[in-house]
């Protein structure tokens, strides 16, 4: 085994490079996206990876990759966050009344707690069904895979959205 990579692994080494780097790390974040509380959830979430996966890597460019890991994980927390407001705005209101529009918002917000809850797999199929409106053979296409996989994916987000929200979400053929 590389020695660069046990030491990385070793409580000491990594405390070490994690006193050197999460403060610039942190600064850095809250920079680059205007973000402080984005900042802090990924500077830790960098360290949580960098120390799960210790394994994984070694010494040579550590800053390089932290820096990276921490850039990339905003992006795709921002790409996240994008998507939920889009889902939020995309769900129309039928409320006629002030008891009934608070009852819808807080169903939307059960729906999107539930749709986080999906693997990035599922989710991805299931709104591109329902909410793109697309045909499984289309997202088979550009997903490139089977339409028995996409078929399978769907079927496991909707078992799962069933159960999470205790209602039937399956469309009526």
């Amino acid at each position: 085994m590389d020695i660069e990579k046990t030491k990385l692994c070793d409580k000491i080494v990594f405390e070490g490079v994690y006193k050197l780097y999460s403060k610039d790390l942190y600064r850095f974040l809250t920079f680059s996206f205007k973000n402080s509380v984005l900042a802090e959830d990924i500077t830790q979430n960098v360290f949580l990876k960098l120390w799960d996966e210790c394994h994984k890597f070694n010494m040579v460019n550590i800053k390089s990759l932290i820096y990276t890991m921490g850039k990339n994980l905003s992006i795709n927390q921002l790409k996240k966050d994008k998507k939920k407001e889009t889902l939020k705005d995309t769900f129309l209101s039928f409320a006629e009344s002030p008891q009934e529009l608070l009852e819808e918002k807080q169903f939307k917000e059960k729906l999107i707690h539930a749709i986080d809850q999906l693997s990035d797999k599922e989710r991805e199929v299931f709104l591109m069904n329902r909410i793109e409106d697309l045909p499984y053979r289309e997202i088979a296409v550009r997903l490139e895979i089977s339409q028995k996989a996409v078929e399978k994916r769907m079927h496991q987000a909707l078992k799962k959205l069933n159960e999470l929200l205790s209602i039937n979400l399956k469309r009526k053929q």
